[in-house]
């Protein structure tokens, strides 16, 4: 029996590995499920990632890493998110998933525990971008840890310090690492580390590039802490001033004393609300969400915050509108409640202000004099934002003539872009989508390889136009974050939300009555043709195609593309008629993208 069941079971077995559904087309199921908030669905496609034959031990650890960050986000599961995580490591003891770990057990307080996880992520680190997010995941656990327990752990501090400081040689300018040097320094008692971390954080180099909005704040640090040592009440009070008036509240609480009461009851709302609205998200991610429960709740939170701070909101119900217009000449909040393009429940934007600036747009004749305002450290940027961790973000808004830029969505890309181009591990990851291309028939899996080679080919020749220029080195890096930070700037704050303005000021009825994805597609056809970034926009925007504003709008925007290219091959160079037009998008100019959106947008006058 034993001699017949045997080559039946190989059979079995044989037909089951040709019939397996490839695990990059399972990667794109999944991702695609996830960006349109199916968890369940994105869970399926995982766990079949998971049980493939076909499936390597590298995307058997990445699967399991990828259910545990789910385990712990959206459901707070400490037990199944370590079972999981524990699997990933069995799999493939990758820096990432003891990165995970750390952060796991950071958040249920195990915090040896979590810097021996961020330990051995730190020693296990293949390249510069994973040693970099370890460096930053055990500063993160050494700040909870210092800053929970009564008694300072200094040699923990002094090797966060050490590591932050580190970051920010590797990555100028890095966000997380110089906000997390300020609580580090604070924690520390040491004056200059939280001055470096400061000027970091909002790339301030020398004095002359100081925003004006901040000069005052630049001061007095300035002045205070090369030479702090934290036993003097007056310094103290003056630092926690100009911690609080730059907006890190959280670190402007640690220093406040008993007089500056308005500085711990704000610290005391945003730590209070960021946990309202954690869980309201991660209601929203289960289905289970209640608006209106959660606004009552909300609203009950920024009562009492007015009357710790002894202000009138009138004799009428309060609205966020009427907090926010309480709170902003204050405490600099900015922000909204309502519903986005990018998500049909209600979600909040929660920020504060660190900068404002006088600009003007001009698109095709229309002139908008706008004020530019740039909203930062958020309690909250959106559903959108916390559902993806910050793969998809609210990048602003605009009422009027006036465009709000949330900062945060501005500073960390710069870095990215430059690990995917000149880190060849992550290159070779980041394109490994496009391989799958012209064997695929899945339109999900054709448009985010497209979308990956036309974002790295735009990005290989920024770095090819400024290395001819003779930079090198830091100068290089630099200069290509600061030029790409502002091609992203000019496309989708004074493209994109600038058309926004435009079409406010002078279509007010048009863009009242019109749907979300028209208001969308409009300003993404000034994104792309009025910004000087063409290739990597496009490459962006078909990439993400789906339900909301947002993605039918960039789906509108695949049409026209792909209408255009059907009418003018043979202006293509490459272009092959045997194969499908959307797969070989990635052949199109700069120039050619422009004038196909250029030409169809009702604004312009030809």
């Amino acid at each position: 029996m034993k001699k017949i069941w045997l080559p039946i079971i190989s059979f079995i077995i044989s037909i089951q590995i040709c019939s397996a559904v490839p695990v990059h087309l399972l990667w794109d199921k999944a991702e695609q499920a996830f960006f349109n908030y199916d968890l369940s669905g994105s869970a399926a496609a995982i766990r079949e990632i998971i049980h493939s034959p076909q499936t390597t031990q590298e995307d058997r650890a990445k699967a399991f890493r990828t259910l545990a960050g789910r385990d712990w986000q959206f459901y707070n599961d400490y037990t199944l998110a370590k079972k999981h995580i524990d699997s990933a490591l069995s799999a493939f003891a990758t820096p990432d998933n003891y990165t995970l770990l750390s952060d796991i057990e950071a958040g249920a307080a195990h915090y040896s525990a979590s810097l021996t996880a961020a330990d051995k992520a730190l020693s296990s680190a293949r390249s510069p971008a994973e040693w970099q997010s370890a460096a930053l995941c055990y500063a993160r656990t050494a700040f909870l840890q210092n800053h929970t327990h009564g008694t300072l752990n200094t040699p923990v501090l002094h090797k966060a310090a050490s590591l932050l400081q580190t970051v920010l040689e590797q990555m100028p300018g890095h966000p997380q690492a110089a906000r997390q040097l300020i609580g580090i320094g604070i924690l520390d008692k040491n004056g200059p580390l939280i001055l470096a971390g400061w000027k970091a954080y909002f790339h301030f180099s020398t004095p002359q590039s100081v925003w004006n909005y901040q000069k005052t704040n630049a001061e007095t640090l300035a002045a205070i802490l090369p030479q702090w040592t934290g036993r003097n009440t007056t310094e103290n009070e003056k630092i926690a001033r100009a911690l609080a008036s730059s907006r890190f509240y959280e670190y402007a609480a640690l220093l406040a004393t008993p007089a500056q009461q308005d500085i711990l009851h704000y610290a005391a709302f945003l730590r209070q609300t960021d946990k309202l609205i954690t869980y309201y998200y991660q209601q929203l991610a289960l289905k289970k969400a209640n608006d209106s429960l959660f606004e009552t709740h909300l609203l009950q939170s920024c009562a009492q915050l007015l009357q710790q701070l002894h202000l009138s909101a009138g004799t009428q119900p309060l609205t966020y509108d009427t907090f926010l217009e309480i709170m902003t000449p204050r405490f600099g909040t900015s922000g909204f409640l309502g519903v986005s393009s990018g998500f049909s429940s209600k979600e909040i934007c929660l920020g504060h202000i660190v900068n404002i600036t006088h600009k003007e747009v001009l698109q095709y004749g229309y002139k908008g004099s706008l004020t530019f305002i740039e909203v930062d450290l958020m309690t909250s940027n959106g559903f959108t934002g916390w559902f993806t961790d910050g793969k998809s973000r609210n990048g602003g808004w605009s009422v009027n003539d006036t465009i709000y830029q949330v900062r945060e969505a501005y500073i960390e890309e710069p870095m990215n872009v430059w690990t995917m181009v000149t880190d060849s591990s992550v290159r070779k990851e980041r394109l490994a989508p496009f391989e799958n291309v012209m064997g695929s028939h899945d339109t999900a899996t054709i448009l985010n390889g497209i979308g990956v080679r036309m974002r790295m080919d735009a990005l290989d020749t920024l770095y090819a136009v400024l290395k001819r220029q003779g930079l090198q080195g830091r100068d290089l890096q630099v200069a290509f974050m600061t030029a790409f930070e502002t091609k992203q700037q000019d496309a989708s704050i004074f493209a994109h939300e600038g058309r926004h303005s435009i079409d406010q000021i002078y279509f007010k009825k048009e863009f009242e009555d019109a749907p979300s994805k028209e208001r969308e597609y409009r300003a993404k056809l000034s994104e792309i043709a009025c910004a000087e970034f063409p290739v990597f926009l496009l490459g962006k925007i078909i990439s993400r195609t789906g339900p909301g504003g947002h993605g039918q709008a960039n789906q509108m925007i695949l049409n026209e593309v792909l209408q255009w290219m059907y009418k003018h091959p043979s202006a293509i160079n490459g272009y092959d008629p045997e194969i499908p037009a959307i797969k070989q998008i990635y052949l199109l100019s700069a120039a050619q993208i422009r004038n196909c959106f250029r030409d169809i947008d009702p604004l312009y006058k030809g």
